[in-house]
């Protein structure tokens, strides 16, 4: 009666063993399969970026394992030199997500997956790259006993980019109604200009008649002097080297813009206009 019980011991012993090296898998290849690597802060897409990337496994007959993919141990972000946070979701055919974690389960049938880091939009972020390890490792099925494990660093772009428009207005195009003109006046209720730039960026002005409002004749004769500032700094609209800089990026800023008109003494009455195209440039070196 005891030789019976050692025996039934030592099978319970040996059984797990075999079944456990039957099952030994390990991962060939964890690659990007999309290319598209540049993230639109200005985009109106639901996910301006989508990363796909492709796992392939080699697991033996019959066998199941569990796949856990992450990004810098469970992180949702994907992260700058300067500490900037770039937002992403998982998503696949399969799985699920736990802890912050993608988990899927392979078999000897389905030994490879696809998955995408989709990166969602209304996130402000400076330029830059924003980066990450991205890891899969292999457990036995329901196991905390690690198979095998393939690590791949990833990054994507936020590039210089920017945009300008009237504060609290959709239209690109203003009227600006300056009133009864006089020498040395001064017009502080033009809209303020609202500017985004990933970047540092710099402001200039074209003007249609170089920085003269003209009379409605059309006659140079009558050309009326006038000054633009944008934040109190003057803009050269006669075709100078003038801008107005800032050294830092911004998710927005609103500028005053402020015009004063010249001597108006022995000009011909009637009505003058001019025609100004403000433009926003951001640093395309820029590099945080």
């Amino acid at each position: 009666m005891w030789i019976k019980t050692m025996l039934a011991g030592m099978l319970a012993l040996y059984l797990p063993a075999s079944i456990a090296e039957e099952c030994t898998a390990s991962i060939l290849n964890l690659k990007p399969v999309l290319s598209a690597n540049t993230y639109d802060v200005f985009s109106a897409a639901s996910y301006p970026l989508k990363k796909q990337y492709e796992l392939t496994t080699s697991i033996p007959e019959g066998c199941s394992l569990d796949v856990v993919i992450e990004v810098n141990d469970g992180a949702s972000a994907l992260k700058s030199n300067n500490h900037g946070e770039m937002r992403f979701e998982y998503y696949a055919q399969a799985g699920q997500l736990e802890a912050g974690k993608w988990r899927i389960t392979l078999d000897s049938h389905q030994q490879s997956t696809v998955f995408e880091l989709r990166f969602p939009s209304a996130q402000w972020l400076e330029a830059a790259e924003y980066s990450g390890m991205l890891k899969a490792t292999l457990y036995q099925e329901n196991s905390v006993m690690e198979q095998d494990q393939s690590e791949l660093r990833i990054a994507t772009k936020v590039v210089p980019s920017a945009r300008i428009q009237f504060y609290g207005l959709t239209q690109r195009h203003y009227n600006l109604d300056l009133g009864s003109l006089e020498t040395n006046k001064i017009i502080n209720y033009a809209p303020r200009l609202w500017v985004e730039s990933t970047a540092p960026y710099t402001l200039s002005a074209a003007s249609q008649f170089n920085g003269k409002l003209r009379h409605q004749s059309q006659n140079p004769k009558w050309d009326l002097d006038y000054m633009m500032r944008i934040a109190s700094e003057q803009i050269a609209l006669d075709g100078g080297s003038s801008e107005w800089r800032s050294n830092v990026s911004t998710e927005g800023t609103p500028l005053p813009i402020q015009i004063i008109i010249g001597n108006t003494e022995r000009k011909a009455g009637g009505r003058y206009s001019d025609t100004i195209h403000i433009h926003v440039e951001p640093d395309l070196s820029y590099t945080p």
